[in-house]
């Protein structure tokens, strides 16, 4: 009979324990099936990114009419936030081997249509493009997958600064003409505030052993002669232009890679890892 006197609490004993178990054990089980979700998925990574570029481009319009097309070679640095948007400056020479623009020169050709020197013989100048431009833009970028979210195909747009000129080379101490700072009368320098687009594929390689780029660029330059006098028209080129350039531009970065997007000072990514 004692021994069915203490059931009761023995049932009760058992119970309690079962409850014990089911307040304790179940939230850990639920952050423990968390914390596998969490680790799988693919994560947005901060990232700073120092990158070297090549372009090819041809003028539109106006431009067109002076220059053929041109290269450009440049170094840029970017930084792309947790949640793709990308914020990135850079710097690029300008150059081309092919001058289009006639007459420039015909103030100083003899009676034959030839060039003369300053001792009455054939001078041989020969013109070429140059000049730069750099740009500040933010862009997105749009993953293609869920595979790699840190990648994908990267719109922009920015502001900057252009600016393009003509450059005479010679022998040198044989024309006077382009000596000294009487060039500044034929070189066409010309510069001005500048519109940025670009849309391509960026790829962050989550080890950082391959990153590049690559896309489409197009430049709008609102620009203004800036000599006083040209020599050969013998008037001052006054009027605004609209120079436009439009080509392929790729290049290769060097990543560093921050932390997770969404982290304060890595604890979460370290709590889930």
């Amino acid at each position: 009979m004692q021994h069915l006197s203490i059931l009761p609490y023995i049932c009760i004993v058992y119970h309690f324990k079962r409850i014990i178990f089911l307040v304790f054990c179940l939230p850990l089980l639920a952050i423990g099936s968390d914390t596998t979700v969490r680790k799988a998925g693919p994560v947005y990574r901060n990232t700073v990114m120092l990158g070297f570029n090549y372009g090819r481009q041809a003028p539109i319009g106006i431009l067109a009419k002076r220059y053929g097309a041109s290269n450009t070679v440049g170094f840029s640095v970017g930084y792309k936030l947790g949640r793709n948007w990308q914020v990135q400056a850079a710097v690029n020479t300008l150059f081309s081997g092919k001058v289009k623009e006639n007459g420039i020169l015909d103030s100083m050709i003899g009676d034959g249509g030839l060039l003369l020197d300053l001792n009455g013989t054939y001078a041989e100048v020969r013109m070429y493009q140059r000049g730069y431009h750099w740009h500040a833009d933010i862009g997105k970028i749009i993953p293609l997958g869920n595979f790699d979210r840190n990648s994908g195909l990267l719109l922009s747009a920015g502001l900057g600064f252009m600016e393009h000129k003509i450059k005479f080379t010679f022998q040198r101490t044989v024309l006077p003409q382009l000596e000294n700072d009487y060039y500044k009368g034929y070189d066409r320098l010309t510069n001005g505030f500048m519109l940025r687009g670009f849309a391509g594929y960026q790829r962050i390689d989550p080890k950082g052993m391959f990153n590049f780029f690559g896309g489409i660029e197009l430049l709008n330059g609102f620009t203004k002669n800036r000599r006083t006098y040209n020599y050969d028209t013998r008037q001052a080129e006054t009027a605004l232009r609209n120079d436009l350039l439009l080509g392929i531009k790729f290049g290769v970065m060097i990543t560093l890679n921050g932390r997770q997007a969404g982290d304060k000072k890595g604890e979460e990514e370290r709590f889930f890892q």
